[in-house]
């Protein structure tokens, strides 16, 4: 059955046509921080995609007793996030989606609704082992290209080479900072705005 998607309030509502090749980087963004910014800038400067999509996920299938701030305070966070930086942009196609939100679904849904567009998954090198239970992975793997960011003491190197349309990104700069250690950060009082967009610093405070 095909997924329906209500075009009121969906991000990006409207895409030009110029743009022809587009990441996809899946993350709760629980909150969004400078390493995912700066990732994201990384591969739109080092590779052919002309756009890069924060896709804010509801809830993460294999974390299901995770904690997430509101979905519309994590968008607009990443809004915020993403305003002053070209060929960045906040998805929220998942909040309109049936939950929990599994890749190929809204893989599936992108495609129905971009056809012009070339789709390009990003995803961290700690998904890669678990990527064969991930549901129907074999259509991912046929219906777009996977670039994989290496993660600090993860090596992958063999197994992606189990999936043809997997490449593992070189010389990516690594962020050793993560939404929960932000979390718990916050917590304990400590103070997290160098973590933050300067904006998302301010709304997060």
């Amino acid at each position: 059955m095909k997924q329906k998607l209500s075009s009121k309030h969906f991000c990006p509502a409207k895409v030009d046509e110029s743009v022809q090749n587009v990441g996809l980087y899946f993350g709760s963004f629980n909150p969004v921080h400078i390493g995912h910014v700066s990732l994201a800038r990384w591969v739109l400067e080092h590779t052919n995609l002309q756009e890069v999509w924060m896709v804010i996920s509801p809830q993460n299938p294999f974390k299901v007793n995770q904690v997430l701030y509101p979905n519309e305070e994590r968008f607009n966070w990443v809004q915020m996030a993403v305003e002053d930086m070209p060929g960045m942009v906040a998805c929220n196609v998942e909040f309109f989606m049936p939950q929990p939100s599994y890749t190929i679904d809204t893989l599936r849904v992108l495609i129905e609704k971009f056809p012009q567009i070339r789709f390009t998954l990003i995803m961290g090198a700690d998904n890669v082992m678990g990527f064969s239970a991930w549901k129907d992975y074999q259509e991912i793997v046929e219906k777009v290209a996977i670039l994989v960011y290496p993660r600090p003491g993860v090596d992958v190197e063999e197994e992606v080479k189990k999936y043809p349309s997997m490449r593992l990104l070189e010389d990516v700069p690594l962020f050793p900072i993560s939404s929960t250690q932000i979390r718990e950060m916050k917590a304990a009082g400590k103070d997290v705005s160098m973590f933050l967009p300067g904006a998302v610093a301010e709304a997060y405070s």
